[in-house]
């Protein structure tokens, strides 16, 4: 996979099994200019995928917890450059800088704040 090219948004793709959460955050990001798409399985074809472009990656601890092999396996696919995992008990921190673990409950306002933040990395 391809990095996202600089100055472009790269493709956020939601996997949030709670409604109440997913809507906002798709709001939220949406209002804030990102590209976005929302899936119920993470080996769905994506966009970014057919393009040969990384995506970012937010989900939660259930849709998590429901995939075989977990984060680790998420961590191997390719496809995604960055994965956000929402949850009530948030880890310290992940050993991979890839992998970032946010507040369910501040979700919204996280995320569109860290996308900004990524923007003006990338």
């Amino acid at each position: 996979m391809r990095a996202p090219v600089p100055g472009t948004d790269p493709l956020v793709v939601v996997i949030v099994r709670e409604a109440a959460i997913r809507s906002t955050l798709v709001a939220r990001l949406a209002m804030s200019g990102a590209n976005m798409c929302t899936a119920q399985q993470f080996d769905e074809r994506h966009p970014a995928s057919a393009r040969g472009v990384a995506a970012m990656l937010i989900t939660d601890r259930e849709a998590i917890d429901a995939h075989p092999g977990g984060v680790a396996a998420l961590l191997r696919d390719p496809q995604w450059s960055r994965i956000i995992v929402l949850t009530r008990d948030v880890p310290a921190q992940s050993e991979d800088p890839r992998l970032l673990y946010v507040d369910a409950g501040e979700a919204a306002a996280a995320m569109t704040c860290l996308l900004a933040g990524w923007r003006r990395e990338d």
